[in-house]
């Protein structure tokens, strides 16, 4: 078996911190998995299902199915990262070994993606999805391997945040963009013009990945997964960090998967729904580095409550006062997008975890542990659009008729993640108190500063 070698927390104050420069390297590297994340789940399914050739249906099916599948690899993959092609560099070696055939996928995507049957784009699909993981798996872990303390870890995965936000921006105004430009263009065309900026990501990767410092994954004598997972278990700001990215990634895709029918049926913007939603990432560019900096300063648990709290109170405060007008609903947007951050304190936090857990477990298993920290997001976006759907249907919303049911979906888009984050800030809590009372002095630092 094999893992990365990582110092102990207790070196953090023995080694320089990160270079400017490596900490823009690092973001940058992370371009082709940001563009094809979000953006490319808005657009691929109304691309397949206008081409005829599967059904609706058949389209929710093979979603559903490649979810599942993520489910399955993912774990896979972090071990295999851990454990095979150890030595220096291999995190490199992994992402470049990713690139060549999320790069040849893409294209047959996004141009004969509408016009294959289910079984080929199912397969097609297992392989997209398998070597987007692997670069992503990849390109964490070689984070954790970087960092020396709490606070480079958070400064490093707050600029990977902010870096995707901006790439986030890009993605969603490639096709609006696009439309401006070529009246009448297709739903393909404005997707391949999305999809364009990966070919503008890739060569900005690779430049980016040949500066970022390498580190070794070295082989190591393992422990066996019974014990591994009874150190998993007996280890609680580990399980408690899992349980807040599933409720944090539960109470966005609560929001992201009612946001269209709420600017329709709320604030009666049904055409500006787009803009709206392109304005909350722009608020999550700007928030980034503000919560990167109070992350370093504070400790990451309070100023991740900080944010659950302060997007569940903007949320319950809609209930009594709407956004009036396109003015005060894109400012809404833009607030509520600085919320959309979470992922910079959950990444490194568990680059925090990492030295204490190899320890515990005998051998460093960071690609593993990313893995299932992927894992805890999808299956809380995947419960989140489950539920929320499940609740329109309970209470009659009809998309055709949003007005009928206004109220029932502003409660439901106002209060279901409100209390996702409120069960999450009770985590974030006792994670607090477990981190505070570590033998680590950089995991109480992660905590709070002394």
């Amino acid at each position: 078996m094999a893992s990365t070698a990582l110092p102990s927390a207790a070196d953090a104050d023995e080694k320089p911190g990160l270079r400017s420069r490596t900490v823009a390297a690092y973001a940058a590297t992370a371009g082709p998995t940001v563009i094809l994340g979000l953006p490319f789940s808005v657009y691929l399914p109304p691309y397949i299902a206008e081409g005829g050739v599967i059904s609706v249906a058949l389209v929710g099916l093979l979603f559903s199915l490649t979810t599942i599948w993520d489910g399955v690899v993912d774990p896979l993959i972090g071990t295999m990262v851990d454990r095979v092609r150890t030595g220096l560099g291999a995190h490199r070696r992994w992402m470049l070994i990713a690139l060549i055939p999320l790069a040849l996928l893409l294209l047959a995507l996004v141009t004969v993606g509408d016009r294959l049957p289910f079984a080929a784009l199912f397969l097609m699909m297992i392989f997209f999805y398998s070597s987007y993981s692997l670069y992503e798996v990849a390109q964490l872990s070689w984070g954790s391997a970087l960092v020396r303390s709490p606070a480079d870890s958070a400064l490093l995965y707050g600029m990977r945040d902010w870096f995707a936000k901006i790439a986030l921006i890009l993605a969603f105004a490639a096709p609006a963009a696009a439309q401006l430009l070529v009246p009448g263009i297709s739903l393909q065309g404005r997707i391949m013009a999305y999809a364009s900026l990966f070919l503008l990501m890739v060569p900005i990767a690779l430049f980016a990945i040949r500066r970022v410092p390498a580190r070794a994954v070295v082989a190591e004598p393992g422990i066996g997964w019974r014990h591994e997972i009874r150190a998993s278990l007996s280890f609680p700001p580990l399980m408690l960090l899992f349980g807040v990215q599933f409720l944090n990634s539960f109470a966005f895709g609560s929001l992201t998967s009612l946001f269209v029918f709420f600017a329709a049926a709320v604030l009666d913007l049904d055409g500006q729904s787009a803009v709206l939603l392109f304005a909350s990432f722009i608020g999550g560019a700007l928030a980034s580095p503000i919560w990167t900096l109070l992350a370093r300063r504070f400790g990451k648990p309070p100023m991740m409550m900080a944010m659950g709290l302060l997007i569940s109170g903007l949320l319950v405060t809609t209930l009594a006062q709407e956004p009036r007008g396109l003015a005060q609903a894109v400012g809404f947007s833009l607030m509520l997008g600085t919320g959309f951050v979470g992922l910079l304190f959950t990444y490194s936090m568990l680059a925090d975890l990492i030295p204490q857990d190899a320890g515990r477990c005998g051998r460093n298993r960071s690609a593993f542990l990313f893995a299932l920290l992927n894992l805890m997001q999808k299956f809380g976006v995947a419960a989140a659009i489950a539920v929320s759907y499940l609740l329109l249907d309970v209470v009659g919303f009809d998309p055709k008729n949003g007005a009928a049911a206004a109220r029932e979906l502003h409660l439901i888009f106002a209060l279901q993640p409100t209390a996702s984050w409120i069960v999450m800030v009770g985590l974030l809590i006792l994670m607090q108190r477990e981190l505070a009372r570590a033998p680590e002095p950089a995991l109480a630092i992660a905590a709070r500063p002394k």
